[in-house]
């Protein structure tokens, strides 16, 4: 019972880093001045190599896939890279508070899809839930009406929340036959080739960026690319999904403060309730419907 206990104490601890690991991605987003679809690129081409690295050193042996599955990944990898470029471009369009809030909906967009989809049965609770994150979302939207470059960014926070509700959502059945490392090598893999086409149909400057820059594009990688998706994945194996699940706030909450803190970025009125709303929303739609 001890060993399982400090076994517990240790996930909680590696979910705890991943999810400050998060917090920091928009921050670190925020503090590069390359183009939004450069930052998408160069993050997960860096998380691509590492997780390849880590699949080398660990591979016990080679794991035989289907051309199915692997049509599986390239497309959820396009639908990554769509979902980076919206919301980091956010970033540069609406506050932190704002973009973390409304993108860290995507667990439900996940049911969502799984509901339309998949047929897969709801209750009141959960309408309740879809209800209150809705009211939640105008609310923040409504924050921004005035300012037309914020209203634009939370538009694309937003898109950004739905096509990360759909990877979850495709990635959970490709996840049953794949392991995990190959499994985001690959979506990693065709996601940073996706985005190196967007640069180059778009005529945006792959290379000439500041060290500083580079930095940042490896610590994204390093960070909430690779530590923060693995502290979640592996997290799953000791906890329940919705607790797992309920942690993607704490990547609000934390993005929300080192906001304040280093660019003096305080949500409006109207956002702090729409968020305190969509949580609970959340908690309805998603914790409720998973435990």
């Amino acid at each position: 019972m001890k060993r399982e206990a400090s076994a517990l104490i240790k996930v909680k601890l590696f979910l705890i880093v991943g999810v400050m690991s998060f917090a920091f991605g928009a921050i670190l987003v925020r503090y590069s001045d390359a183009p939004a679809l450069v930052i998408a690129f160069y993050r997960l081409f860096f998380a691509t190599l590492i997780m390849a690295l880590i699949g080398i050193t660990m591979s016990k042996g080679s794991t035989r896939l289907k051309l199915r599955d692997y049509l599986i990944m390239s497309f959820n990898g396009l639908v990554l890279a769509a979902h980076f470029a919206l919301w980091i471009t956010s970033l540069k369009s609406t506050t932190i508070a704002a973009s973390v809030i409304l993108v860290d909906t995507s667990p439900f967009f996940a049911l969502f899809f799984a509901y339309i989809i998949l047929k897969e049965s709801v209750n009141r609770q959960y309408l309740l839930g879809l209800a209150l994150c809705f009211l939640g979302t105008l609310l923040i939207l409504g924050s921004d009406l005035d300012v037309e470059g914020n209203f634009v960014g939370d538009l694309l926070a937003l898109g950004g929340a739905v096509l990360a509700g759909l990877y979850f959502f495709i990635g959970r059945s490709v996840r049953q036959r794949v392991d995990f490392i190959p499994y985001v090598s690959n979506v990693y893999g065709y996601s940073s080739l996706f985005l190196l086409l967007f640069i180059l149909v778009s005529n945006t400057p792959l290379f000439g960026y500041t060290k500083t820059d580079y930095l940042i594009f490896m610590l994204l990688a390093l960070g909430p690319s690779c530590l923060g998706h693995n502290s979640y994945n592996y997290s799953l194996k000791y906890m329940k999904a919705s607790t797992v699940s309920a942690t993607v706030y704490g990547e609000a909450l934390g993005s929300t403060l080192l906001a304040v803190i280093l660019f003096n970025e305080t949500p409006p009125i109207l956002v702090i309730l729409g968020a305190f709303i969509i949580m609970i929303g959340f908690y309805l739609s998603v914790v409720r419907q998973t435990s």
